[in-house]
């Protein structure tokens, strides 16, 4: 895909700068990188300007899918399309000015997101919180004034480009948070052999049995489903379903799953074609939901689930 400019968020830049590294379906050498404040001007540049591509994070390990971004992507534009996806890490650090003084840490500074993040560690060390409006805004500000009671929770290429130190590692309450990011221009990526489709799905009605006859549309022709969400629409009793596919918009199969699904009478958008990442995932920091019931689980456990909605 030739691509000359690449935009991402402002509020994302750290990590946006890691996910360029990745990219295989566009020459991150050969990209002017540009931030912007909002998705909507990301995608509204996307879609007026050839050449033009972006990075939008879409689903991170502690609050999950980016509705968000995700519902721009899907109802605000008609000619964008994802293109790869991207997994990268992410750490917190503590860090502070530099100082002969001793520490004197009493005010928590960061991004919201960020400080939501480190709960754990401005719990246990008594700190009070500032939000301010991004990482890098946190380290400018604490580097600017010199405040040495400020206690900047940044990842570390951001706060040591701004001349902080570090007061401790590793600060988040989830140390192996992910963060995965679509690439979205004009067109979707060639056939590899190993890809995705995401697609989103628009009912007629809402009529009983609507999302089984959509799957089984999946089903009958041996393609897996990897990720399915429902997002309720202004227009009422009415929902559409944003699904991934293991198989490219392009295989014969994948072909014969729309065609079953317009016969079904969905509504069809599709959103992006893209090679199947090897990557680590991006995973919730739980391995199971407390009070889950299962059949190994005891009588008096499964009769509190079956009695759970029954008054009295």
């Amino acid at each position: 895909m030739d691509a000359s400019l690449l935009l991402h968020l402002t509020s994302h830049r750290p990590l946006s700068r890691q996910a360029v590294d990745q990219l295989t379906t566009v020459d991150p050498d050969a990209l002017e990188v540009l931030a912007m404040a909002t998705v909507a001007e990301v995608l509204e540049t996307v879609e007026n300007a050839p050449g033009c591509v972006a990075l939008l994070p879409v689903e991170d390990s502690y609050e999950g899918e980016n509705t968000a971004v995700l519902d721009r992507l899907v109802f605000g534009t008609r000619r964008v399309f994802v293109s790869e996806e991207v997994v990268v890490g992410e750490t917190l650090d503590a860090f502070r000015v530099p100082s002969d003084a001793p520490a004197e840490a009493r005010v928590a500074v960061s991004a919201p997101r960020a400080i939501e993040h480190c709960h754990r560690f401005i719990r246990e060390n008594g700190l009070v919180t500032r939000f301010v409006g991004s990482t890098q805004e946190a380290c400018r500000i604490a580097a600017e004034t010199g405040d040495t009671s400020l206690v900047v929770l940044a990842p570390a290429e951001v706060a040591t480009a701004h001349g902080l130190v570090p007061l401790a590692v590793g600060v988040d309450d989830m140390p192996e948070a992910r963060t995965r990011f679509f690439l979205v221009g004009q067109e979707v990526a060639a056939p590899t052999g190993w890809d995705k489709t995401t697609l989103v799905l628009t009912q007629p009605s809402d009529r009983s049995g609507n999302l089984q006859r959509f799957l089984e549309a999946f089903g009958q022709h041996d393609v897996n489903l990897v990720s399915l969400h429902s997002r309720p629409l202004s227009s009422a009793a009415d929902y559409c379903f944003l699904v991934t596919a293991e198989a490219h918009l392009a295989e014969d199969r994948m072909t014969a799953v729309i065609e079953d699904l317009w016969a079904a009478g969905a509504q069809v958008k599709v959103v992006g074609a893209y090679p199947h990442r090897e990557s680590a995932q991006v995973v919730a920091p739980f391995s199971e939901p407390p009070a889950s019931v299962g059949r190994q689980s005891s009588a008096a456990e499964k009769a509190g689930v079956l009695g759970a909605g029954r008054p009295g």
